[in-house]
């Protein structure tokens, strides 16, 4: 077996500040797991150098199982080991990646061209391991890695870490499979491949005939019932297009699935010919267990990151940037003084214990789940610049999602409700800012808009 990740595993936003912080830790206990796992190869993504050389090269020191074909330091050397091998099924594998860009110039580290990189690591790799098949982990754009595929033939397989797309299933280009997980931790892919004689991508015969025969037995279901139909009706000639039809596909089925048994049984003598493959998504859903050491681990973070904020709880800047987020607010107590009977059906919502679920869950004091459990201006909820410390000093009377959370800043409405009018509902745009699917995967507007609607005046 092999453990792959293509990369941007680590943070989520493009660059993080020096010093202690919730993200670093994060991404050092994420570190810690995937060595726990043992994992044999990880890309080093655009993302997961967002904190600083300094930072990534620690965990390679520590023995973290990077690799990376086109990052190098000012001296021009590599950073990162440019390929690992691993040998399953007396077929030698091989494990290269190429690291897409940053966007932004990140100090001591230069990233090559992919093309200069991958066509330099693939001849060393040629003439120093032999290798018979040989696995990509690119964190390149979608069309980057199909032209990849035109000029490399000999890559077998590109595992992709593209931001912008979700799980991919196999896709043959060329003579190359591209497949990719959806980014950070929302499903595992399991790809299973039986190795052949040549490394020419086939399929399983054993599969195709197994589906073959399952379509069969639904089409000759349709025959018998069809034919029994007319019988009853004594009227075959209003089915006989149909019967007719559904025979046709029926001979076409016996001769493929003819085929397909010669095929197999040629295989069980001479062996398999080509490299086969299947392919699942695992759902990981937040319900799952964890293994006791993983939370071990989590518990630390998560008293790590509480011990940290402290700290910073009272910081000036914090204070001074929390007053121009929160000063057009008044929180849902003075919204209740006129809006009494709303008041109170929003106390039975889970909008209005939101910040008691953090509590319950030692999770007040945590930055990636704060800001979708207190009242902030709808303008101002943008997850891309998370985490933001002045979460930490939140005033109480705003510990929860409330009214004006989804109506918009209230204190020009408390002064003159009949010129300052608010938002009457709130757009399906503001509500994905936090119902996403990492935590929300059921999500539906217009059924959750009916739950949380207040009642009218």
């Amino acid at each position: 077996m092999l453990l792959l990740d293509s990369g941007n595993l680590l943070f989520k936003r493009k660059k993080i500040m020096d010093g202690p912080s919730q993200e670093r830790l994060t991404a050092s206990t994420i570190i810690e797991i995937y060595q726990d796992n043992g994992y044999d190869a990880v890309a080093v993504g655009p993302l997961d150098l967002a904190a600083g050389k300094a930072f990534i090269e620690e965990s390679s020191s520590n023995g973290f199982p990077w690799v990376s074909a086109n990052i190098m330091n000012s001296s021009g050397d590599l950073l990162f080991k440019p390929w690992r091998t691993k040998t399953i099924a007396d077929t030698r594998i091989v494990i290269t990646a190429i690291t897409g860009s940053p966007h932004r110039n990140i100090p001591g580290i230069k990233i090559l061209p992919w093309e200069e990189a991958l066509g330099a690591t693939l001849k060393r790799i040629s003439e120093e391991t032999e290798p018979q098949f040989i696995i990509l982990l690119s964190s390149l754009k979608s069309d980057e890695n199909k032209r990849i595929t035109e000029l490399f033939p000999e890559i077998n397989l590109i595992i992709s870490a593209d931001l912008r797309l979700g799980n991919i299933s196999p896709k043959l280009y060329e003579n190359c499979l591209i497949a990719q997980t959806a980014k950070q931790g929302k499903y595992q892919g399991l790809l299973e491949i039986l190795f052949g004689k040549q490394r020419i991508w086939g399929q399983d015969t054993v599969k195709v005939v197994a589906d073959l025969q399952n379509k069969l037995g639904s089409l000759n279901w349709q025959l018998r019932r069809l034919t029994k139909k007319a019988a009853i009706a004594g009227n075959e000639d209003k089915y006989t297009n149909t019967i007719s039809s559904l025979k046709k596909k029926k001979e076409k089925l016996d001769n493929k699935i003819l085929s397909a048994k010669e095929t197999l049984a040629q295989e069980k003598i001479t062996g398999v010919l080509s490299d086969q493959y299947s392919n699942r998504f695992l759902g990981l859903k937040k319900n799952m267990p964890n293994d006791q050491q993983t939370i071990e681990k989590l518990t630390i973070l998560n008293n790590q990151i509480k011990e940290l904020h402290k700290k910073n709880k009272n910081n000036k800047n914090i204070t001074k940037n929390l007053s121009k987020l929160t000063k057009d607010l008044v929180g849902h107590a003075v919204c209740e003084t006129c809006h009494e009977v709303q008041a109170e059906f929003w106390k039975t919502t889970a909008h209005s214990s939101a910040y008691a679920t953090l509590v319950n869950k030692n999770k007040s004091l945590d930055l990636s789940c704060l800001p979708c459990h207190l009242t902030i201006p709808p303008s101002s909820l943008n997850m891309q610049n998370l985490p933001n410390e002045v979460y930490l000093s939140y005033p109480e009377p705003l510990h929860s999602v409330g009214c004006e959370s989804c109506h918009g800043p209230g204190k020009q409405h408390t002064i003159a409700p009949e010129t300052s009018k608010l938002t009457s509902m709130p757009s399906e745009t503001l509500c994905l800012d936090c119902h996403t699917p990492e935590h929300d995967d059921n999500f539906v507007y217009t059924t959750k808009l009916g739950r949380i609607a207040c009642p009218s005046e």
